[in-house]
């Protein structure tokens, strides 16, 4: 079942091949918070609501898995679900999952563990070429900081 975020950024997809603009531009845009820019290209009110929306849900998203990597229960109940052992502290669990754990942030709040990557490479891979989506704006991931451990450098 598709979640909110999933739907919005499809209705958007949509709504810009409709209108013949770049999905894939707008997107990055979307991400890094260059709404200035977006208003150059598109000033559609449909538009405008659906990036808002979009960025709402980004937040949200970026709050609720925070409120997960915050609680020692509910990371190393995560950790259970990747087969690896619970740790005794919120610091050797967020070490643990950054090491051994290989997921998005989309996928991990909509609870699909399903174990898309087995390594960092086919995470960072899926993420630069064909689920451009799936990357979580840097500027929400900095303002939780114990999202640290889902910051890779993609090249």
């Amino acid at each position: 079942m598709p979640t909110r975020y999933e739907d919005l950024i499809n209705e958007l997809r949509d709504e810009l091949r409709i209108r013949r603009i770049g999905y894939n531009r707008i997107l990055r845009l979307i991400n890094r918070q260059e709404y200035e820019a977006i208003m150059a290209i598109v000033n559609d009110t449909v538009i405008n609501h659906l990036i808002n929306e979009i960025a709402n849900e980004q937040e949200l998203i970026g709050i609720n898995v925070a409120n997960t990597f915050n609680t020692l229960v509910l990371l190393n109940d995560l950790l259970i679900i990747f087969n690896e052992d619970p740790q005794p502290s919120l610091t050797k669990a967020r070490k643990l999952f950054k090491k051994k754990v290989f997921i998005n942030i989309y996928d991990l709040a909509a609870k699909r563990y399903n174990g898309r990557y087995r390594t960092k490479r086919l995470l960072l891979s899926d993420l630069q070429n064909e689920n451009t989506h799936l990357r979580f704006p840097l500027h929400v991931a900095k303002s939780h900081p114990v999202l640290k451990c889902f910051l890779w450098k993609i090249f």
